[in-house]
């Protein structure tokens, strides 16, 4: 493994972060680690090889070390297969390998939610024609982070807060969506755009307080969303969990994207992994 290779990667920040965005506007297939905010809040890093920006993230996990290519980029089966030949894995829509652990992506065309026509939107309409004083509103307020914290305390985890801290730096990047049943807050949801097509749902969650007062709480922000995003793609990522998946497959998706991931033969060893870490930018 070239040692060269392993020097001089970039902390993705304020300082550089037009240069993700500027590349994410090229992109027609995007996927959820496409987000720039993701990218920086998972300690994401970046180079330029071969004239193609790559981003990457070292992980340490029980003593095992690994460099992993997170999002495509639209990077070419050269480049890809320079990245494999120094201990990188690949992953993304493009490549031909295993299924990735995290699994398929849920994206959402937000015309077709809009309009909701048809059979597959049955339950949009049912749930809509119920709380007809649903409405919403966008921007930041402090409601957000009331939601978040409430949140927080009920599924006792603080990863969602350690999250919007991020995204509040990049407000300038972000759609956000609240929405209000009675004028209490049902919930919020903030897209990240990555270009004139397509958006990330970087953060989606529901007022706690309106869980066992609203069906289908998340359908009614689902659809808010969508009309303040028109016409867009929308992924929100995969689902690790059943209880996940049937959430996200009731916002009924307009297509799957398939995550694959091919590992390296070549392993990254604890020295290696601490050259990258040790020579970040």
């Amino acid at each position: 493994m070239s040692t060269e290779f392993l020097k001089k990667w970039n902390k993705i920040n304020k300082k550089n972060v037009s240069i993700i965005c500027n590349a994410n506007k090229k992109l027609s297939n995007v996927e959820y680690f496409n987000s720039v905010i993701y990218q920086i809040y998972s300690n994401m890093l970046f180079k330029i090889i071969r004239n193609e920006l790559v981003i990457c993230k070292p992980s340490s996990i029980m003593g095992n070390y690994s460099f992993i290519k997170y999002c495509n980029m639209d990077n070419t089966d050269t480049t890809n297969h320079y990245l494999l030949s120094n201990g990188v894995t690949i992953r993304g829509n493009n490549i031909n390998g295993k299924k990735d652990k995290f699994g398929d992506e849920y994206v959402y065309n937000t015309t077709e939610c809009i309009e909701k026509k048809g059979k597959k939107f049955n339950r949009f309409r049912n749930i809509l024609n119920r709380y007809k004083n649903t409405y919403s509103k966008t921007g930041y307020t402090n409601e957000i982070d009331e939601v978040v914290n409430k949140w927080s305390i009920k599924n006792k985890s603080k990863h969602q807060i350690k999250l919007l801290k991020v995204i509040k730096e990049y407000l300038n990047l972000v759609t956000i969506t609240r929405v209000y049943y009675n004028d209490i807050i049902i919930g919020f949801s903030i897209v990240e755009n990555i270009n004139n097509n397509n958006g990330v749902i970087i953060q989606r969650l529901i007022n706690p307080d309106v869980i066992n007062d609203i069906i289908e709480p998340n359908i009614l922000i689902h659809y808010h969303d969508c009309i303040n995003n028109p016409n867009k793609y929308l992924n929100i990522g995969a689902g690790r969990t059943k209880n996940i998946k049937n959430a996200k497959h009731k916002l009924r998706p307009c297509k799957m994207l398939k995550i694959n991931r091919k590992v390296s033969d070549i392993k990254l060893s604890k020295k290696e992994w601490f050259i990258i870490k040790e020579n970040i930018i």
